[in-house]
């Protein structure tokens, strides 16, 4: 869903079931099937915000794609009580290499990073819902459940805030439920 300086909100997704019966009346049809595991690492003996930055090679499983390393810059934006996460770099996530799995670690590897954690997203689907002019993604994540992701292009933020408000009022996601924490940060606090 790369949008320019992506803005980007995650939501738990309680019941899998009632949320699909509910993209189902909304007329929602599935874009776009997927499944991956990112690796993530960090500088070697250093601190690292996954809030802040975040560093991974994405092994892509479905569709298959070759493994890339990303980089992603992130500022958290705060408009009248909503927060979420705001991508620095103009496409979301930095493409800095492609190739095998084991080019791409030997050479974060090299540049002085440590492997950290992996996460895999299975069971993920990018539906589209036509008739609100929006997509959501639903993820599986080992160790977390079900969660979903909204996203919208991000150079104006007051227009990303009212697009990603209206995108979870018409979803019925409760604010409870919302975080403006990249799904790195949530995964290494548990």
């Amino acid at each position: 869903m790369a949008q320019a300086f992506e803005c980007e909100v995650r939501f738990k997704i309680e019941s899998i079931e009632d949320f699909e019966e509910k993209l189902n009346q909304l007329g929602a049809r599935i874009a776009y099937p997927y499944e991956f595991i990112d690796h993530y690492y960090k500088p070697t003996g250093t601190e690292w915000n996954p809030v802040e930055k975040n560093l991974r090679i994405r092994e892509w499983i479905t569709p298959r794609k070759t493994p890339t390393v990303y980089f992603v810059k992130l500022e958290i934006v705060s408009i009248g009580g909503l927060q979420f996460k705001r991508a620095l770099c103009p496409e979301g996530k930095l493409p800095l290499c492609a190739g095998q799995l084991d080019v791409c670690r030997s050479l974060l590897e090299d540049l002085g990073f440590e492997f950290w954690f992996s996460l895999r997203k299975d069971k993920a689907r990018l539906w589209e819902i036509p008739v609100h002019r929006f997509c959501t993604a639903v993820e599986h994540i080992e160790g977390l459940g079900w969660t979903g992701e909204l996203e919208f292009e991000g150079k104006d933020t007051n227009k990303a805030k009212l697009a990603i408000e209206r995108a979870l009022n018409v979803l019925g996601v409760p604010q409870q439920l919302v975080t403006h924490k990249p799904i790195s940060a949530i995964y290494s606090e548990r």
